[in-house]
């Protein structure tokens, strides 16, 4: 290897000095991308309102018992229902056998608040919107909710009971944030 011969505070040679500038350049050129792209990148995040949109707080504190409240959330009507000491009971003591989609009472009520049911109000054979998602009152032999359609039955704990349904109606993510509230998504 050749020892440089460069005194100190010499000018480089020209190959060396056309290296720099093509780096410089290059660094110049990522810097400006970067500042061009992120701010559309980070439009693209969702805005407050978005957020809230996708992650609803819901008030539960003014069901009564026996009741059901009815929202829509991503276009689905979601029941959230709180259920009476009696109704757990008896739904604690209902063979699997008997059941279609056997599910235990402790697979179907909120985690942390025993007395609240939440699920989509879609049936799953024919996918229609069911009847008894009022406060107005449950329907149905099993005290549920029925589908208008086919005629399936499912009880308090959105469990199918009768009818051509094979499957429970589903749960969606949420999470209690206090004792009078939850939170969808």
């Amino acid at each position: 290897m050749a020892e440089s011969t460069a005194k100190p505070g010499a000018v480089p040679d020209e190959a060396g000095r056309r290296d720099f500038l093509r780096i410089l350049a290059m660094a110049g050129g990522a810097v400006g991308a970067a500042s061009v792209v992120w701010p559309l990148i980070d439009a693209l995040n969702p805005g407050a309102a978005g957020e809230a949109q996708a992650r609803p707080v819901i008030t539960v504190s003014d069901i009564p018992e026996n009741s059901a409240k009815k929202i829509y959330w991503a276009g689905m009507p979601v029941l959230i229902r709180r259920l009476t000491d009696q109704q757990i009971a008896d739904a604690e003591v209902v063979a699997m056998t008997d059941l279609p989609d056997p599910a235990e009472l402790s697979a179907r009520v909120a985690p942390g608040n025993g007395h609240f049911v939440v699920v989509v109000g879609l049936n799953t054979g024919i996918p229609c919107e069911l009847e008894g998602n009022s406060p107005s009152g449950p329907h149905g032999h099993y005290d549920g909710w029925i589908c208008p359609c086919d005629g399936s039955q499912y009880d308090v704990l959105g469990r199918v009971r009768s009818g051509p349904a094979k499957r429970n109606l589903p749960i969606p993510r949420f999470a209690f944030i206090d004792d009078a509230q939850i939170q969808l998504g």
